[in-house]
């Protein structure tokens, strides 16, 4: 792997049969934007500490489900909001959650400065920013993929001017911050999801945070020491957004890889010693990508099918044992793509819609 990793290519990296994509610059068109988007793909402030079910091997992994089933048609109704920091569009936003307080983080790039991301915890009604500070590394970026019912927004911090970069989170009720150790031979970290007692998934790499990514190493974090997970021979983790990609209280774990005998991008959830891999309906050939995983056991996901339009090449859905659950898109004039990337376990999801603009608007939907 050998592509650059700017800072905002970070943030809508794609995987294209497990290698990391190029940054797509804020005016091209929307279809280029979606691919890259698509796969976004994530008390002390750790939280207690939990020891995670063993995680079973090549040789004991039990493969159950392979094929995607249709989607259930029945659609609950939401109320849906716009919520752009500084209430304009970005060349990058994003909503994370909500939580069960319905509190949703917004990762949003500076109106002066696409490069520099910042984040926000918005309430309802108030914005409080949860930038982190770091005085060995100036003028960092915050990115967080995940939010809480225990409000630890989890992900990471990073400056060009530093050699270094932790997975780390903010507790939002206090503004505390802390970072997890870091791994040996991988100085640069990225926090994907941490469930409410600790547990963690992320992945980290090695090389140069700003040239070139020569490995990248896939952890789960049991609350006191990583874990580094096997895979089947015919799975491609070798990507940037692939392997686990969230956790809950139960240890579940939900993720993606490319299937190295169809070339395809597949979903999977794991729950002990069970694996489920799944596609989502519709073309196969369009991929499925993991976004989010509820306490509940619901795996949020996007990829599918096509319709007429050819900016809804997508749709997202829930699926829970087996079924598939289509979530609306964005109701507004404007919107032309949505992307769900977070899900909790009332219903309510969040995440970026994009106008004909190019521009990223936040968003969250609350089920009525």
């Amino acid at each position: 792997m050998k592509d650059a990793i700017p800072i905002v290519s970070r943030l809508i990296a794609g995987i294209e049969k497990g290698v990391m994509t190029t940054l797509i610059k804020r005016r091209q068109t929307a279809a280029l934007w979606l691919a890259f988007l698509a796969t976004l793909a994530a008390s002390s402030a750790v939280a207690q500490i939990r020891k995670l079910p063993t995680i079973p091997d090549d040789s004991d992994r039990a493969t159950l489900g392979t094929t995607g089933q249709a989607a259930s048609a029945h659609q609950a109704s939401y109320t849906f909001l716009t919520i752009d920091p500084q209430g304009e569009g970005h060349c990058y936003a994003d909503a994370r959650g909500p939580d069960q307080a319905r509190q949703v983080v917004v990762d949003w790039s500076d109106p002066d400065d696409c490069n520099l991301v910042h984040a926000s915890l918005w309430d309802g009604t108030d914005w409080t920013a949860l930038d982190f500070a770091d005085p060995k590394c100036p003028d960092v970026g915050t990115y967080f993929t995940s939010l809480n019912s225990r409000g630890i927004a989890f992900g990471t911090y990073w400056s060009i001017s530093c050699n270094y970069e932790p997975a780390a989170g903010i507790n939002v009720k206090t503004g505390r911050s802390f970072a997890l150790p870091g791994v040996k031979d991988f100085p640069f970290n990225q926090g994907i999801s941490m469930s409410n007692d600790g547990l963690a998934v992320g992945v980290a790499w090695s090389g140069s945070a700003w040239t070139t990514v020569n490995e990248v190493k896939h952890w789960i974090w049991d609350g006191r020491k990583y874990l580094f997970p096997t895979f089947p021979a015919d799975w491609d983790v070798s990507g940037f957004w692939a392997g686990p990609l969230a956790i809950n209280d139960s240890g579940q774990i939900a993720g993606q890889y490319v299937d190295t005998k169809s070339g395809r991008l597949r979903g999977y959830f794991q729950h002990g010693w069970n694996v489920t891999t799944f596609d989502a309906p519709g073309d196969p050939e369009l991929g499925t990508y993991v976004n989010a995983l509820t306490d509940s056991g619901d795996v949020l996901l996007l990829g599918g099918y096509a319709e007429n339009s050819p900016y809804y090449p997508y749709h997202n859905f829930s699926w829970r044992q087996g079924v598939f659950t289509t979530l609306p898109n964005v109701p507004f004039p404007e919107a032309v793509i949505t992307f769900v990337h977070g899900l909790n376990d009332r219903g309510d999801f969040s995440g970026v819609w994009l106008d004909g603009s190019n521009l990223y608007h936040a968003f969250a939907a609350y089920r009525k």
